[in-house]
């Protein structure tokens, strides 16, 4: 039995041991637009580090930066340790 089968807590993301990826994917996905709705944009889009140029750009591009960084901690707080390692050199959330 997976973990996200149990009840779950508003505060804690999905987990994931490797099996039931269609529906724990579901669950994550609800989950962190609940928590930021540009967090998952980051995820479906990607994130690329545009070049630093002006200071609006480079305000955009750090807003993007945190939201890359937040949307991969959630991912990350929901996935097992055997899990984790696998995509531990991703950079981007889109990657995990």
């Amino acid at each position: 039995m997976t973990r996200f089968e149990e009840g779950r807590f508003i505060s804690c993301p999905p987990f994931f041991e490797g099996e039931a990826y269609f529906q724990w994917n579901i669950f994550m996905k609800y989950f962190i637009l609940a928590q930021d709705f540009e967090v998952w944009e980051i995820i479906e889009e990607g994130y690329v580090e545009a070049p630093k140029k002006k200071k609006k750009q480079m305000s955009e591009n750090d807003t993007k930066a945190k939201q890359n960084a937040r949307a991969m901690h959630i991912v990350h707080c929901g996935l097992s340790e055997d899990v984790s390692k696998k995509v531990s050199t991703c950079k981007r959330a889109k990657e995990i």
